[in-house]
Protein backbone atom coordinates (compact mmCIF):
# COMPACT_ATOMS: atom_id res chain seq x y z
CA UNK A 1 0.00 0.00 0.00
CA UNK A 2 0.90 3.83 -0.51
CA UNK A 3 0.92 6.46 1.93
CA UNK A 4 -0.46 9.87 0.59
CA UNK A 5 2.81 12.07 -0.47
CA UNK A 6 5.02 8.91 -1.07
CA UNK A 7 5.44 9.21 -4.84
CA UNK A 8 7.96 11.05 -6.02
CA UNK A 9 10.21 12.09 -9.17
CA UNK A 10 13.36 11.11 -8.16
CA UNK A 11 15.54 12.71 -10.29
CA UNK A 12 14.31 16.26 -10.14
CA UNK A 13 13.75 15.05 -6.13
CA UNK A 14 17.38 14.88 -6.05
CA UNK A 15 18.63 17.39 -8.23
CA UNK A 16 16.43 19.93 -5.92
CA UNK A 17 17.82 18.85 -2.75
CA UNK A 18 14.40 17.60 -1.25
CA UNK A 19 13.39 15.98 1.26
CA UNK A 20 10.65 14.14 2.53
CA UNK A 21 9.79 12.78 6.24
CA UNK A 22 7.55 11.34 8.41
CA UNK A 23 5.75 8.40 9.81
CA UNK A 24 5.25 4.86 8.36
CA UNK A 25 2.98 2.64 9.50
CA UNK A 26 3.94 -0.45 9.69
CA UNK A 27 0.76 -2.17 9.01
CA UNK A 28 1.03 -0.92 5.24
CA UNK A 29 4.32 -2.60 4.67
CA UNK A 30 2.98 -6.29 3.46
CA UNK A 31 6.47 -8.03 3.43
CA UNK A 32 7.40 -6.22 6.64
CA UNK A 33 4.13 -7.24 8.43
CA UNK A 34 4.85 -11.20 8.00
CA UNK A 35 8.33 -11.12 10.24
CA UNK A 36 6.76 -8.74 13.17
CA UNK A 37 4.86 -9.78 16.41
CA UNK A 38 2.69 -6.46 16.15
CA UNK A 39 1.88 -4.81 13.51
CA UNK A 40 1.00 -1.88 15.54
CA UNK A 41 3.37 1.23 15.51
CA UNK A 42 5.03 3.36 13.10
CA UNK A 43 8.87 4.04 11.94
CA UNK A 44 10.18 7.82 11.78
CA UNK A 45 11.52 8.14 8.19
CA UNK A 46 13.60 10.57 6.08
CA UNK A 47 14.69 10.81 2.70
CA UNK A 48 16.63 13.23 1.32
CA UNK A 49 18.06 14.17 -2.54
CA UNK A 50 21.35 14.99 -3.29
CA UNK A 51 23.60 15.45 -5.99
CA UNK A 52 27.76 14.92 -6.87
CA UNK A 53 29.41 15.83 -9.67
CA UNK A 54 27.02 14.92 -12.41
CA UNK A 55 25.42 12.23 -10.28
CA UNK A 56 22.30 11.88 -8.49
CA UNK A 57 21.33 10.55 -4.84
CA UNK A 58 18.90 9.81 -2.27
CA UNK A 59 19.65 9.46 1.47
CA UNK A 60 17.57 7.45 3.06
CA UNK A 61 17.39 7.64 7.22
CA UNK A 62 14.89 5.22 9.52
CA UNK A 63 14.52 4.51 13.09
CA UNK A 64 12.17 3.23 15.13
CA UNK A 65 11.15 -0.13 17.38
CA UNK A 66 10.34 -3.26 15.27
CA UNK A 67 8.00 -6.17 17.40
CA UNK A 68 9.76 -8.70 15.79
CA UNK A 69 9.36 -12.83 16.54
CA UNK A 70 11.48 -14.46 18.62
CA UNK A 71 12.72 -17.22 16.17
CA UNK A 72 13.72 -19.49 19.59
CA UNK A 73 11.15 -18.59 22.17
CA UNK A 74 8.17 -16.90 19.43
CA UNK A 75 7.56 -14.37 21.54
CA UNK A 76 7.87 -10.21 20.66
CA UNK A 77 11.39 -9.21 20.70
CA UNK A 78 12.29 -5.06 20.39
CA UNK A 79 14.24 -4.57 17.73
CA UNK A 80 16.01 -1.35 17.47
CA UNK A 81 16.17 -0.52 13.51
CA UNK A 82 18.40 2.39 12.75
CA UNK A 83 19.06 2.57 9.11
CA UNK A 84 21.05 5.34 6.64
CA UNK A 85 21.65 4.42 3.26
CA UNK A 86 22.18 6.35 0.30
CA UNK A 87 21.21 5.08 -3.62
CA UNK A 88 22.79 6.31 -6.80
CA UNK A 89 20.11 7.10 -9.11
CA UNK A 90 20.52 5.75 -12.73
CA UNK A 91 18.66 7.12 -15.32
CA UNK A 92 17.13 4.43 -17.23
CA UNK A 93 18.65 3.58 -20.17
CA UNK A 94 22.32 4.99 -18.82
CA UNK A 95 25.31 2.11 -18.08
CA UNK A 96 25.24 0.91 -14.35
CA UNK A 97 28.06 1.94 -12.27
CA UNK A 98 31.17 -0.71 -13.09
CA UNK A 99 32.33 -2.79 -9.81
CA UNK A 100 34.88 -0.33 -9.11
CA UNK A 101 33.02 2.80 -9.23
CA UNK A 102 30.21 4.72 -6.94
CA UNK A 103 27.12 2.60 -6.88
CA UNK A 104 29.17 -0.25 -8.42
CA UNK A 105 28.82 -3.90 -6.56
CA UNK A 106 32.22 -3.13 -4.83
CA UNK A 107 31.07 -0.10 -3.07
CA UNK A 108 29.52 -1.13 0.43
CA UNK A 109 28.38 2.25 1.15
CA UNK A 110 26.37 3.29 -2.01
CA UNK A 111 23.62 0.82 -4.04
CA UNK A 112 22.61 2.22 -7.21
CA UNK A 113 18.86 1.93 -8.44
CA UNK A 114 17.16 2.79 -11.64
CA UNK A 115 15.29 6.80 -11.58
CA UNK A 116 11.93 7.17 -11.87
CA UNK A 117 9.39 9.72 -12.62
CA UNK A 118 6.92 8.10 -10.45
CA UNK A 119 9.11 6.04 -7.80
CA UNK A 120 6.67 5.37 -4.74
CA UNK A 121 8.72 5.40 -1.50
CA UNK A 122 6.94 3.38 0.73
CA UNK A 123 8.54 -0.09 -1.07
CA UNK A 124 11.43 1.49 -1.53
CA UNK A 125 12.25 2.03 2.42
CA UNK A 126 10.04 -1.30 3.10
CA UNK A 127 13.41 -3.26 1.72
CA UNK A 128 15.69 -1.03 3.24
CA UNK A 129 13.85 -1.92 6.70
CA UNK A 130 13.93 -6.01 5.29
CA UNK A 131 17.93 -5.50 4.52
CA UNK A 132 18.51 -4.29 8.12
CA UNK A 133 16.43 -7.06 9.98
CA UNK A 134 18.72 -9.77 11.55
CA UNK A 135 18.24 -13.44 9.76
CA UNK A 136 16.61 -14.98 13.08
CA UNK A 137 16.42 -12.69 15.79
CA UNK A 138 16.37 -14.29 19.04
CA UNK A 139 16.68 -13.33 22.81
CA UNK A 140 19.43 -13.45 24.32
CA UNK A 141 18.17 -15.26 27.30
CA UNK A 142 14.57 -17.10 26.62
CA UNK A 143 12.83 -20.34 27.03
CA UNK A 144 11.51 -21.95 24.35
CA UNK A 145 8.04 -22.76 23.88
CA UNK A 146 6.68 -24.84 26.97
CA UNK A 147 5.32 -28.64 25.86
CA UNK A 148 1.58 -28.96 26.06
CA UNK A 149 0.11 -31.43 28.22
CA UNK A 150 -0.80 -33.83 24.97
CA UNK A 151 2.43 -34.10 23.94
CA UNK A 152 3.86 -36.05 27.10
CA UNK A 153 1.76 -39.16 26.31
CA UNK A 154 4.27 -42.02 25.55
CA UNK A 155 6.14 -41.51 22.10
CA UNK A 156 5.99 -45.40 20.19
CA UNK A 157 9.38 -44.17 18.99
Amino acid sequence: MSQRGMVIDSLEFARRHEALSGRLQLSTLPRLVEVLFDTSGSLDFKVSGETAGGDAFLAVKLEGALPLICQRCLGALVFELSVNSRMMLVEPGSPWPDDGQTGGLEDEACDAIEASGNLDLAPLLEEEILLALPIAPRHEHCEPPAATTASKEASPF
